[in-house]
This record gives structure tokens, sequence and C-alpha cells, in this order.
């Protein structure tokens, strides 16, 4: 199982890296972009961003990696429940509704930009890559892994993203996410709160 973990890992890591790549092309082209104005009365200060096109996309090439990984988090959570049964059960549903609402999020974000969201792979294309889920253990420790791996990608979108509001709904998302993670390791009888920092690294 723990080389499908790696495998799984590896590969969304790398589909997470193109959309990067793809981002900082964006953004290394519009820098000029972003004009700050100063207005208002009473010596106040008003500060207004615009995005370049190039910025923009960029943006949303990060938008719709994270976009994959909440898709990949709802099917992780939604297949897991046959496993499941009393509190986990009641537990993947919960943050399976939680999974759907950042995913509804990122999508009007997007829309926001005036860019459509990239489409859904077909639920195969996620599934491949899943470890083998055969009881409830087997179930959390992959909830786990995919809430480390999304707290990893979106703690590095928030030094990747140029929108204002953006950075505060990854934030928040972020949050919700490191919450996950605590809860699944007490399901798992592990310390939930074994390191001072959250970085998305897999526990030991």
């Amino acid at each position: 199982m723990l080389d499908r973990l790696d495998d799984y890992c590896l590969r969304i890591e790398l589909r997470r890296r193109d959309a990067l790549k793809l981002a900082a092309a964006g953004a290394a082209g519009g820098a000029a972009g972003l004009v700050a104005s100063c207005g208002g009365g009473s010596g106040g200060r008003e500060v207004t961003t615009t995005l370049s096109p190039e910025q923009a996309q960029a943006d949303a090439a990060e938008l719709n990696a994270l976009l994959d990984l909440e898709r990949t988090a709802v099917l992780a959570y939604s297949i897991g429940q046959r496993f499941l049964s009393g509190s986990s059960l009641q537990l993947a549903r919960r943050f399976a509704a939680h999974e759907r609402a950042h995913e509804q999020a990122l999508e009007q974000a997007l829309r926001r930009l005036r860019i459509a969201p990239a489409p859904a792979r077909p639920e195969r294309s996620y599934t491949a890559g899943f470890p083998p889920l055969r009881s409830a253990q087997d179930v959390l420790r992959f909830a786990l892994d995919v809430e480390n791996t999304q707290v990893s990608a979106y703690s590095d979108s928030l030094g990747v993203v140029v929108t204002p509001a953006l950075r505060t709904t990854l934030l928040s998302i972020l949050g919700a996410e490191a919450e996950h993670m605590s809860v699944l390791l007490g399901a798992l009888h592990q310390p939930q709160a074994a390191q001072a920092f959250v970085t998305g690294n897999a526990p030991t």
C-alpha cells in the first residue's frame, strides 16, 4: 500500500509542477500589470490592483491544480464511505461536504477571473492512482495522505497567486485542510499536534 501511496503522491506533484510552470511563465511576463492608485478624502489611501491577462492566466493555472486536488479528495471520501461506520462514517461525510464546498469556491474564483474552470477528469483517471482500500484504517490513512498533499499545495500557492482576495480564499481553505488532518490523526490514534508548524509533510 505504501508503494501505491508514493506513486499517487508523485503523480499529484507532477501535475502541480506542470501547472506551476505555466503560472511562473505567465507571471514573469505580466509583472507590470499591478497598478496602485491613491484616492479618497481625509488623506486616505486606496490601492487598486489590476491583473494583466498573463497574471490572470497564472492564477488560474494554480487554481485549476488545486481544483484537481479537491476533486480527488471528494472522491476519496465518497468512495471510502463504504468501508466506514459510526463516527468515522459521519466524519467522511462531513469532510466530503467540506471538499465540495472548496471545489465550488475555487470554481467561483476562476469565474471571477473570467476563466472557465477546467473540466473534471473521468473518475477512473482519479481512482487509478488510489491505493487499495479494504478497511476503515486504509480509508483513514489515505484520507490523511490526501489532506497532507492539499496542505502542501495550498501553502505553496500562497506564494504564487497575485490576486489578494484569492490569497484570502486559499488561506481559509488551507486552515480547513489542516483541521481535517488533526481530526484524522486523532481517528488514527496518532498525536494531533505533533509539530509546531503545519507543512503538509507526511506524518512519521
